[in-house]
């Protein structure tokens, strides 16, 4: 039943359509989260595959590909000082019982059947709930399975704004959350630098180098 309604429905951009199946093996209403984000940059030596899956219900996915390119573009501009692209290189659907996740064994399910070695494994969902604070919402998370911690994803709530990703793929290589003013791993509200401005520190750039090579050293990633 979902396949014959992504079948049916395409992603609209704007006034855009996503056009016709360009990618075999992907239905035809996610298509365009293969075709219409960005490649690696040319000038990486590194190139981390991203799997999205992403939430359909009967309204069609849960955000865009416009979105999540945006993401992408930031996430370029962050790791660029180690080497590290990224690109979708798998997408699939979501049932629609997962748009809102609200709890930890949410966030263990949603992952549980669909993780593999190799890729980033990102999630998109309509509404993220903060599991420590009753009745708040967070933007991302990057969440290890709790019966099994060497299995871990990145969860994107449809209201990230376009830092997000970037954030959680820091945690993924390797950091905790920050107390240097410029780093986008700082979580302490505070108007300066904007957002939008917040890199890796130094230190941290130590830290996800290390992290890259042992990644790729064992084969949780493949550089593609």
């Amino acid at each position: 039943m979902l396949l014959e309604l992504l079948a049916a429905m395409p992603v609209v951009l704007g006034a855009r359509q996503c056009p016709a199946m360009l990618e075999p093996d992907v239905e035809p209403a996610l298509a365009c989260f293969v075709d219409l984000t960005p490649a690696c940059p040319e000038d990486r030596p590194r190139c981390v595959g991203l799997h999205v899956h992403v939430v359909v219900d009967a309204a069609g996915p849960v955000q865009t590909p416009t979105w999540l390119a945006a993401q992408l573009e930031h996430a370029f501009v962050l790791f660029e000082p180690v080497g590290v692209g990224f690109q979708v290189v798998a997408v699939d659907a979501v049932e629609a019982s997962f748009a809102h996740v609200a709890t930890r064994e949410q966030r263990d399910a949603i992952g549980r059947s669909r993780f593999g070695r190799g890729v980033v494994h990102l999630f998109v969902v309509a509404q993220l709930d903060d599991v420590d604070a009753v009745g708040e919402q967070i933007r991302g998370v990057h969440w290890r399975q709790r019966s099994n911690t060497d299995k871990r994803w990145v969860i994107l709530s449809g209201i990230a704004q376009s830092t997000v990703m970037a954030h959680e793929l820091g945690h993924f290589f390797g950091l905790p959350h920050s107390s240097h003013r410029r780093s986008i791993m700082n979580k302490t509200p505070r108007e300066d630098p904007p957002w939008d401005e917040r890199v890796f520190v130094d230190e941290e750039l130590a830290i996800v180098r290390a992290e890259r090579d042992r990644m790729f050293g064992d084969g949780s990633l493949i550089d593609r």
